[in-house]
């Protein structure tokens, strides 16, 4: 099942942005027992980004209020989400932050990764904020256990813009850093120097992501003007379903970071019934022979207003 996910979510993110550049150079090889701490400007798109972009099976800490609703729970848990809780939310709640550490843990132990988002809260924009404990806190009951060969892996995500369709993104891996009987500390010490440390490394790393980044070159004209008449069949196909759902998203996220994550998932899920629609409306005009290729040809289109659209 992951697999599955995993691949359909991946193909899924390269016709929702633009170009996804991956610098991975740093990363341990796949079978690695990896901590990933990453800066977090997307919501939960970042986990989508990161999980099918790295070759780590992963499951990733989410603030803990999504999971309040029981339904939703259910749904959260089932893609591979563990919650996590903050003072803001009551001390009840943050009891139960304890729980998630140890399904954290205990995800190492099975052989997996975890991706924790360094900086705890999302917002829109780019830069680092401050660091909280948890991905120390993880990491410090990591190494304490000798058996567990724990690596913890900065990640930097960088998106040109937000809230506007075929963003750019950029993701980047730095400097893994390992135990080297730094667990021994005192907790207090370890969490600051741990929480320095890393930050250095996600700055490095972010530094590392903008050098990456160049102008594209002129070429770009000569595929612009081969795409244009696809990519404009391909909007006229596509728009009435994206800017509905658009609309819808906006409205329902306003004043939050859930926009591309929100829209996201509604593209995701409703797109084989947008085919059908397309598929209905070709046999009722009389296009039988189209309708039966529309599976394959909306999605060539689309993609051809993808490759058009690029920056």
């Amino acid at each position: 099942m992951y697999r599955a996910l995993r691949a359909s979510v991946r193909a899924a993110l390269h016709l929702y942005c633009g170009r996804i550049r991956v610098d991975r150079d740093t990363a341990p090889p796949a079978d690695t027992l990896v901590l990933l701490a990453s800066d977090h400007p997307n919501s939960f798109f970042d986990a989508l980004v990161i999980a099918t972009h790295l070759p780590y099976r992963m499951r990733f800490l989410a603030r803990g209020d999504a999971f309040r609703d029981p339904r939703a729970a259910r749904i959260l848990r089932s893609l591979f989400m563990i919650p996590i809780y903050r003072m803001s939310e009551g001390r009840a709640e943050l009891k139960r932050t304890a729980e998630s550490f140890d399904l954290a843990h205990a995800q190492l132990e099975q052989g997996g990764s975890v991706l924790v988002f360094a900086e705890g809260l999302s917002v829109n924009a780019p830069g680092l904020r401050p660091l909280g404990k948890g991905t120390a806190r993880i990491a410090y009951r990591a190494w304490q256990n000798t058996d567990l060969a724990v690596q913890v892996l900065p990640v930097w995500l960088r998106y040109d813009t937000f809230h506007r369709p075929f963003m750019d993104v950029a993701l980047a891996t730095g400097v893994p850093m390992h135990a080297e009987g730094s667990a021994t500390a005192p907790e207090a010490a370890f969490l600051k120097d741990f929480n320095l440390e890393l930050r250095k490394r996600l700055i490095a790393t972010s530094e590392r992501v903008d050098d990456s980044i160049r102008p594209e070159d002129r070429s770009r004209i000569v595929v612009k003007v081969l795409l244009l008449v696809p990519a404009l069949v391909g909007w006229i196909l596509h728009a009435p379903w994206y800017f509905a759902l658009r609309r819808f998203t906006a409205k329902r996220t306003k004043g939050s970071v859930f926009f591309d994550s929100v829209l996201f998932g509604l593209l995701f899920l409703t797109y084989p019934l947008w085919l059908l629609v397309l598929m209905g409306l070709c046999a009722w005009a009389g296009l039988c022979l189209w309708s039966l290729g529309i599976f394959v040809l909306a999605p060539l289109l689309l993609a051809a207003l993808r490759g058009f659209s690029l920056r």
